[in-house]
């Protein structure tokens, strides 16, 4: 088998896509007009860094489509740029370059995108078969049914964090939002999830004394991240008693600036939480966005049989941070213990998008293993298909 035909196998595997932002309130799972694709945040973000301005959408359209296209020219080296030509040429079949152009490709989103069946003729392309969000309200896909999967995130936990903050005797709230937090995570189990989202800001702000915390609070009043931290604890306690896994972000800080948030590798960030997966039982899925921590994440996934690795993320969702993270896993980590795809896709045409250039790396990397002599081609299947869906799909599903 060459290269190509390789290429092609990889491209049927199954996906399991384990973190998006589609089908939010009012917002359509397919893209509406050719903006939808075109600014989306983590693409707008090189735009904007080439010239193009940050209140586009009030400009006339002519003047917004040359805009447009000056920095769309300007950033054609970068991976994004290469991955958005691709969603309008395979998708659409217009190649983006010029006004006119653009022009064809908002006449072509806006014509598929009354198509009943388009949601679903995006994903088959690509074998894309269940998708994450983490509103259990966003699950239920009205044009994609059974593909979407909640993996929810407290709702009382910003609410809960400042009554423990104000509270003059927090250990007395404490127990309250103890028993909130079972009686929740208690009706996710009931109604067939099997894990959720935990905010990781009390371990990236507070680092190993957040994971040392003490289950009970002191009856003196306490910091809001001392509170935040008790509930972190709480909700890992509350999971561990149904076997559910607890999903964890890290690696953005969200106070480098004022209008954004950023990688920051922290050599210490995964090593500070040994302890925490010694001190529960529930399982822990990691979820990168730094991108010299990914070899820490894997680290921990080989040694502990409670913590996995999940995507990359954020400012980590690159080629070259993708290569390297698919060389720690696949020599460090049993392939049952990794999901490769958090697509953070807000329409399908990006769940698209990124999910084409994972397979396209995982492909190339997998053909290099096998050629290398490393592994047989059935053996790489195997890994393709767990990284890509299985691994997810025992953990998401049960």
């Amino acid at each position: 088998m060459d290269r190509t035909e390789w290429r092609e196998e990889i491209m049927r595997v199954p996906v399991f896509d384990t973190h998006t932002h589609l089908n939010m309130p009012g917002v359509p799972v397919a893209a509406q007009n050719f903006w939808d694709i075109a600014h989306y945040f983590w693409f707008q973000e090189e735009l904007w860094s080439v010239g193009y301005p940050s209140n586009a959408m009030d400009l006339a359209e002519d003047e917004r489509i040359a805009r447009f296209v000056a920095a769309f020219d300007a950033g054609r080296n970068t991976a994004w740029n290469g991955i958005v030509r691709r969603i309008f040429r395979d998708l659409y079949g217009v190649e983006v370059g010029d006004a006119a152009s653009v022009r064809a490709a908002d006449a072509a989103v806006r014509e598929h995108a009354a198509q009943p069946d388009w949601a679903r003729s995006v994903i088959d392309r690509l074998a894309i078969r269940r998708i994450a969000v983490n509103n259990t309200r966003d699950s239920d896909f009205p044009e994609l049914p059974g593909v979407g999967v909640a993996v929810p995130s407290w709702e009382g936990f910003a609410a809960w964090t400042e009554k423990l903050a104000q509270a003059e005797n927090p250990r007395a709230v404490g127990e309250q939002a103890r028993a909130a937090i079972a009686e929740a995570v208690t009706t996710y189990y009931a109604a067939g999830l099997r894990g959720m989202r935990v905010e990781a800001d009390p371990f990236e702000a507070g680092g190993r004394a957040a994971v040392d915390a003490p289950d009970d609070l002191p009856p003196g009043p306490i910091t809001a991240l001392q509170a935040a931290t008790f509930l972190t604890h709480a909700l890992f306690h509350a999971l561990s008693e149904h076997g559910m896994f607890a999903q964890l972000f890290l690696g953005i800080k969200r106070d480098v600036g004022a209008h954004t948030a950023m990688a920051v590798n922290d050599p210490r960030r995964i090593t500070n939480l040994y302890p925490l997966f010694e001190r529960h039982a529930c399982d822990f899925e990691l979820v990168i966005g730094a991108p010299q921590n990914n070899m820490d994440a894997a680290q921990p996934a080989r040694i502990y049989p409670n913590v996995h690795v999940g995507g990359l993320w954020w400012y980590n969702f690159r080629p070259s941070t993708y290569d390297e993270a698919l060389q720690a896993r696949f020599e460090a980590v049993p392939a049952c213990k990794s999901a490769i795809v958090a697509s953070d896709a807000r329409c399908i045409e990006w769940c698209y998008g990124k999910v084409l250039l994972v397979k396209m790396l995982l492909a190339d990397f997998l053909y290099n293993q096998i050629d290398h002599g490393w592994i047989d081609r059935e053996g790489a299947l195997w890994v393709a298909r767990e990284w890509l869906h299985d691994a997810a799909a025992r953990r998401y599903l049960g």
